[in-house]
């Protein structure tokens, strides 16, 4: 599902392709250079949006995946999204909720902690 942001990439897009496209000496290289940008746009603000919904990016399904297989200490799972340019919270320790902040940030990983192990992490 196409959401508000992923059309407003794609008309930004379509403008420039416009735009583009008229002053170009070679307007068949200039519209195939745009639509090229315009499929990008179209696949960052869906991305995006995937992981504004909680679905996170293949990276991170990849490194939560990681982390519950191998049965991560917080600590590890921690230092594990770091390195990979994410930060990290405990949300959930022993079934209790802690105390977070309910800003959204692409960037993130929540971890849900069992057994002192990562047990499930989302994204946002």
């Amino acid at each position: 599902m196409r959401t508000t942001k992923t059309i407003a990439a794609s008309l930004v897009a379509l403008t420039a392709l416009t735009a583009l496209v008229a002053c170009s000496s070679d307007p068949a290289e200039t519209a195939t250079s745009a639509i090229a940008a315009a499929s990008e746009a179209a696949d960052a603000a869906e991305a995006a949006d995937a992981a504004a919904a909680g679905g996170g990016t293949p990276e991170m399904q990849a490194l939560c995946a990681q982390m519950v297989a191998e049965a991560l200490s917080p600590d590890a799972a921690t230092a594990l999204a770091t390195e990979n340019g994410y930060v990290a919270r405990v949300g959930t320790l022993e079934g209790e909720p802690q105390a977070v902040t309910m800003d959204l940030r692409e960037d993130r990983f929540t971890f849900e902690v069992t057994g002192g192990v990562v047990v499930a992490c989302t994204y946002g």
